[in-house]
């Protein structure tokens, strides 16, 4: 069995580095049959006004569900308020797909890179 962190974790772009306007954007999902948790590392390149990312949960990859409770261990929310960078981690997923919703309220430079691992099956 190998125990690199490559063959063990997959590392995919959840929102690629990119000057935003005000909305509401969302990172591709994480499938959790594939791996146990996940972290959702974000990176806030330039900084105008208001910035909040949110984890999602859903059991179909359609419909997601902000998530709001902390008793399960998972980190639900991350404001910045200047430049900066911020992990939220999913130990126990609610479900089985996860993302982030981020949330801006002016023109911000960021991006969102999706973590999921350890994966389930190695590929030997």
């Amino acid at each position: 069995m190998k125990m690199d962190i490559e063959s063990n974790y997959t590392l995919t772009e959840g929102l690629t580095a990119a000057e935003r306007t005000a909305d509401t954007y969302y990172t591709a999902s994480v499938d959790h049959a594939s791996g146990n948790c996940a972290a959702f590392f974000v990176s806030l390149g330039t900084y105008a006004t208001s910035f909040v990312a949110t984890v999602q949960y859903s059991d179909d990859d359609s419909s997601f569900t902000d998530e709001d409770d902390t008793t399960y261990g998972n980190e639900v929310s991350l404001t910045l308020t200047a430049a900066g960078s911020g992990t939220l981690n999913v130990p126990n997923p609610r479900a089985r797909y996860s993302r982030v919703k981020v949330v801006v309220g002016g023109t911000n430079t960021f991006s969102v890179t999706n973590i999921l691992g350890p994966k389930r099956f190695i590929d030997a």
